[in-house]
């Protein structure tokens, strides 16, 4: 009866550690997606309110089209709505797919290489969409022109020339200093996975 009664009370604290063990694993993998996530949201949130301008300003040259009175500028106008809309949807897959990486299901290693390729995806894709920003601010530069009305401004020769170099400047900075802040921000999160994998 003693021997019942002992093996009763193992099997019962093996199954009371089983137990605990697979809470705390499920406790850890929820952790470790939370900030996962934590880290990817700060690219996310911006993104996602760039893309909302983005397509704010799309709207506005779709309904004041019609002051685009000439065929070069029709095909800015266009070119400048499709570069709105083409720009977001890059940059919102390539998050996207970061999101999709980690898979703390699958083993560590599958996570890290998975991982490995979309942040390879996605600086590629940052950098196209940062040399298809530059055709952006030509384009808009075209249609602003028309778009704000003509004035001595606009229609000074040296218009284009003081503004594309402003343009250009700014873009570049900008353009520079978001690439170095996702850079960061992969970084943290791609050393957050090395942690889990340890």
């Amino acid at each position: 009866m003693e021997l019942d009664d002992f093996k009763r009370t193992w099997d019962e604290m093996g199954n009371q550690a089983k137990e605990k063990h697979n809470l705390n694993i499920k406790t850890f993998d929820k952790m470790s997606r939370t900030k996962y996530n934590a880290n990817l949201n700060k690219i996310l949130i911006p993104e996602v309110l760039g893309s909302m301008v983005c397509l704010g300003f799309s709207l506005f040259i779709v309904f004041n089209f019609d002051k685009l009175d000439a065929v070069s500028f029709e095909i800015s106008g266009v070119m400048a709505i499709l570069l709105f809309i083409l720009l977001p949807a890059i940059s919102l897959f390539s998050i996207q797919q970061l999101y999709k990486s980690a898979d703390i299901s699958k083993s560590y290693a599958a996570t890290l290489k998975d991982f490995a390729i979309q942040k390879i995806m996605f600086c590629k894709l940052q950098k196209l969409n940062f040399t298809l920003s530059y055709l952006l601010l030509v384009t808009v530069l075209i249609i602003s022109t028309r778009l704000f009305g003509r004035n001595e401004i606009t229609d000074s020769r040296y218009f284009f020339i003081i503004s594309f170099g402003f343009g250009y400047v700014v873009l570049f900075s900008f353009s520079k200093w978001v690439f170095k802040k996702h850079n960061h921000t992969i970084r943290q999160t791609e050393d957050l996975l090395n942690e889990l994998a340890t």
